[in-house]
């Protein structure tokens, strides 16, 4: 048994509690394990801890990773603080994030402090969840938080990966949707409208840019193409319209913008062509500048057949 009255074992107990939170620790652990005060003072000038916010200390290093970072934002405002919002989508995966600016639920009346966004409500248990090692809005809870905060097109981007990453579970969606009947907050009434339009097909897409092609279809009235289709057992069209052998390639400049891209781009045009294959083309720029010249091209294409 580790003896916290010798200087080692308090060391080891701090060493303990740090790497189950991710290099982390509070001002009460540490008070736990006898380091308070001047103790804690004498170790932040040796550089044994390093203060992040008021309360809350890396162990050791300076040096963050993003978890750590979103999980001291958290620790900063007490026992009841669940991250939430983009912070929580980050956190599960389903929405990217750089922003050095966390957003924490807590109960009562806390405030923002520095680059931490306070969002004051009282969570239903159901509501919360540990992903990571950091207490965080359930998923249902952050797609419906999401709403709050970002437009509908990414709170649809992140339903979508989340589906994708197999988290989806209608049954607590529902439940935590029911919990905001009387909400009048943005948020639950965004998910709702994106439930009610939902899409099967969403799912089948690999990028957001083929999700606005999806969108882009549906405005133009084109008929719907099957998603993510092999041909031949070889290749992979992005958007297939089976009966008029016509394919659609969504052309990010990531993936295809390089000149051994394109001219792969050619030898399989050329493969799919010998299958009996049109394949056309579409750039980002078109389909956002000149939707309707891309339209036009698809129909045309399509009677062509």
């Amino acid at each position: 048994m580790t003896n916290k009255r010798s200087p080692s074992g308090r060391d080891a107990l701090i060493a303990a509690l740090a790497a189950r939170q991710h290099g982390l620790i509070t001002t009460r652990q540490l008070s736990d394990v006898g380091v308070a005060g001047p103790s804690v003072s004498a170790r932040v000038r040796a550089g044994r801890l390093h203060r992040l916010h008021r309360g809350v200390y890396a162990v050791g290093h300076t040096v963050l990773s993003p978890t750590a970072d979103r999980l001291a934002s958290v620790l900063s405002l007490g026992n009841f603080a669940v991250a939430s919002h983009v912070t929580a989508a980050a956190i599960w995966e389903i929405r990217f994030s750089s922003s050095s600016v966390h957003h924490v639920t807590v109960p009562g009346t806390a405030r923002d402090r520095g680059r931490i966004r306070v969002h004051r409500r009282t969570l239903h248990l159901d509501d919360t969840a540990i992903r990571n090692g950091v207490v965080v809005t359930s998923l249902a809870r952050t797609l419906i938080d999401l709403g709050d905060v970002a437009p509908a097109i990414q709170v649809r981007n992140a339903f979508v990966r989340a589906e994708q990453l197999r988290l989806i579970d209608m049954r607590a969606i529902d439940a935590a949707l029911a919990r905001t009947t009387t909400d009048r907050r943005l948020g639950p009434r965004v998910l709702r409208e994106l439930l009610r339009v939902y899409d099967p097909r969403w799912q089948e897409t690999r990028s957001t840019l083929e999700l606005a092609f999806l969108d882009f279809a549906q405005h133009y009235d084109l008929p719907e193409p099957e998603v993510n289709v092999w041909i031949d057992n070889r290749f992979i069209a992005d958007f297939l319209w089976r009966d008029e052998k016509l394919i659609v390639e969504t052309d990010g400049r990531a993936v295809h913008g390089t000149a051994t891209a394109r001219r792969d781009d050619a030898r399989r045009d050329h493969s799919l062509a010998r299958l009996g294959y049109r394949v056309l083309h579409v750039d980002p720029d078109d389909l956002n500048h000149r939707p309707g010249a891309v339209a036009a091209r698809i129909r045309q294409s399509s009677e062509a057949a």
